[in-house]
């Protein structure tokens, strides 16, 4: 080899001893399917998005994060003080939340970076952020989210130190802020007495819900657990109501390190947006967790001791509202069916509201009530309630427009209890059902249950319902009641007291009159009046309804959709099918049909329906912009 040759070789095998020892050639390598859809993610490996990431590395400070975190968060503050970029500062808010999340086993150092990520981000939105300049701005989302995190943790070290309705505490934040809290501010629909804890809702996952209602925004969502039992208003049990938590900071004005922090506890389902600086920004918003989390645990009483046993379970019976009343929302009331209860709404509760529309303008209530007893029975329980409602805002003089504006929907056997709402019998019942004899039979008993059974049989209209949907109702009845089976359930139902209980109840007052027989056919059961053949169903089906009140029916058919006919399996078309209904929509779906996303779909659209009849509610209708045209909609379609 020539001496020349020889020293070109060592130069090049110097070049790539060197090479190999401190970079790598540049390439790419081919993703599948799946990791393509991580593409243009703003997380790297080690938690840090890539803005943060590139900032560290171009300032040669990786490997500080990893060793030397206090000195890493003091040498950003000191770069962002003299040099007060926004991304400086969206890069501090994400690695202290990181490191906070590092010392998750130790709360009290975790918490001194979670606070400092939730003050370093709250200074961003509220000082750096200019949404009108930079409308679509990954980092402002990369910094809410920030925020939002960061607001939960230092949530979840306030309560396990039971400091949540405390004030006067100070926490120093990992960048050495003082930060002393005042007492916090509950913007909340109940005293602050009125809730038993507060909960996060990202230490939860819904299951088995159809639909998520949730909304991007700024603020942690919290699970708000409601004390039973309250004066104000009848809730289920183990009610919770949706809430949004803000963490606000105010710096000092002659020492910019003592800052001041509040806690803001928002009413997410009244309140869309936080003033934060000079903007306006969104909450976050989850109503679905708190819905779930409510359902999660068991009732006291099975569905079939709830049905067999009026009595023993009286005390789940009656109207319940899912939210406090509010003035200026419609009521909807949902009555359940046979052997069932008020959470049998919970996943078309979940998708309602979360249109905005709906949530504005609606509040949801519930009637339960033991499916065992007699129908008419149940529905002047039902009846009753809704008048003592409206008795009550009458006589504490608080408007009723929205309450005079009444939807009611019913599944199943619920939907015959509500169309006695839009009936007036007028002595349609008490003679066919009670005999000839009936005066003299009524004179028997005391002036209180010769009322009742006036009032059960003989009802009214009630003036406030303004619409109904029934939803798989047996207008005409169901074989099943008639089954083998529906015997059985029928002659294992214990009657309430109210109306059997001896010498004092109706049903035993009869009996020692003489007038009824323990085995008398007018002893009935809610199972019973499912028969086709049951006279008390017959006689309803007589009784027009009160004039100008729209009714819709949602009916299932296992087999098919949107065709006339079949049945969901318990109920026909032909008994389901009302010829004057407003609107009918046939379901492929089974008896349950309000839990159909199909059929929760249509109550959305008849809800809507129901509020654009009203001139003073502002609900808009969503058109095709002109730019598109005429094709281009077909085309989309």
């Amino acid at each position: 080899m020539k001496p020349a040759a020889g020293y070109l070789l060592l130069i090049a095998a110097a070049i790539l001893l060197f090479s190999a020892g401190c970079s790598h050639e540049i390439s790419v390598t081919r993703v599948g399917s799946r990791d393509r859809l991580g593409y243009g993610s703003v997380s790297t490996g080690n938690g840090l998005n890539q803005n943060t990431a590139n900032l560290l590395a171009n300032l040669l400070l990786s490997e500080q994060y990893e060793e030397n975190p206090e000195g890493l968060l003091q040498h950003l503050q000191k770069l962002f003080r003299n040099e007060p970029r926004p991304e400086h500062l969206a890069a501090m808010a994400d690695v202290a939340l990181n490191l906070g999340l590092r010392f998750a086993s130790d709360p009290d150092r975790a918490v001194g970076y979670h606070l400092a990520a939730a003050l370093y981000s709250h200074t961003y939105l509220q000082l750096l952020d200019r949404p009108g300049e930079q409308p679509y701005s990954e980092e402002r989302v990369g910094v809410m989210r920030i925020y939002n995190a960061a607001t939960g943790e230092v949530f979840l070290f306030l309560r396990q130190r039971n400091l949540l309705h405390h004030k006067g505490y100070r926490l120093t934040a990992a960048g050495g802020q003082r930060v002393t809290f005042q007492a916090p501010e509950f913007r909340l629909p109940l005293s602050p007495e009125s809730y038993s804890d507060f909960l996060l809702c990202a230490d939860y996952r819904p299951e088995n819900l159809t639909h998520v209602s949730r909304r991007f925004g700024l603020g942690a969502p919290l699970i708000c657990r409601v004390k039973p039992h309250l004066d104000e208003v009848r809730f289920t049990d183990n009610q919770t109501l949706p809430a949004t938590l803000v963490l606000q900071f105010k710096p000092g004005e002659e020492n910019r390190r003592e800052v001041t922090g509040q806690l803001v506890f928002f009413d997410s389902r009244n309140c869309d947006e936080v003033q934060l600086g000079r903007n306006r920004i969104p909450l976050e918003q989850d109503f679905s967790t708190p819905l779930a989390y409510m359902a999660h645990d068991p009732l006291p009483f099975g569905y079939l001791e709830y049905m067999l046993n009026p009595d023993k379970t009286v005390r789940m019976q009656g109207l319940y509202m899912f939210e406090p009343y509010s003035d200026d929302r419609i009521p909807v009331v949902l009555v359940h069916g046979l052997m069932s209860n008020a959470r049998t709404w919970m996943q078309m509760i979940n998708t309602l509201q979360n249109d905005p529309d709906l949530r504005k303008h609606y509040q949801f209530w519930g009637f339960s009530y033991s499916s065992g007893n007699p129908v008419l029975y149940s529905a002047q329980l039902l009846r009753e309630d809704l008048q003592a409602e409206a008795d009550r805002l009458q006589a504490t003089g608080r408007p009723v427009k929205m309450f005079n504006r009444m939807v009611l929907i019913g599944h199943s056997m619920g939907g015959l209890l509500s169309k006695t709402l839009i009936m007036n019998a007028e002595n349609r019942l008490v003679e066919p059902l009670l005999g000839d004899n009936y005066r003299e039979m009524l004179a028997s008993l005391t002036a209180e249950q010769r009322d009742f059974v006036t009032r059960m049989m003989d009802f009214k209209a009630l003036p406030f319902v303004q619409r109904v949907v029934f939803i798989a109702v047996p207008h005409r009845g169901s074989e099943m009641a008639n089954s083998a089976i529906g015997r059985i359930g029928a002659s294992l139902v214990e009657l309430p007291q109210s109306l059997v209980q001896r010498g004092e109840g109706v049903i035993g007052n009869l009996m020692r009159h003489g007038w009824l027989q323990p085995d008398n056919s007018k002893i009935q059961t809610g199972i019973d009046n499912l028969d086709p053949n049951n006279r008390t169903l017959q006689l309803l089906e007589t009784i027009p309804f009160r004039p100008g009140v729209p009714y819709h029916s949602v009916i299932g058919n296992r087999k098919e959709a949107g065709i006339p006919g079949g049945s969901d399996g318990i109920v026909p078309y032909s008994s389901s099918h009302l010829d004057g209904a407003v609107s009918e929509l046939v379901v492929k779906s089974d008896h349950s049909a309000q839990q159909n996303p199909l059929a929760i779909r249509e109550i959305r659209r008849i809800l809507l329906e129901h509020l654009r009849q009203y001139p003073d509610i502002q609900v808009a209708t969503p058109e095709l912009p002109e730019e598109l045209g005429e094709g281009a909609a077909e085309h989309a379609n």
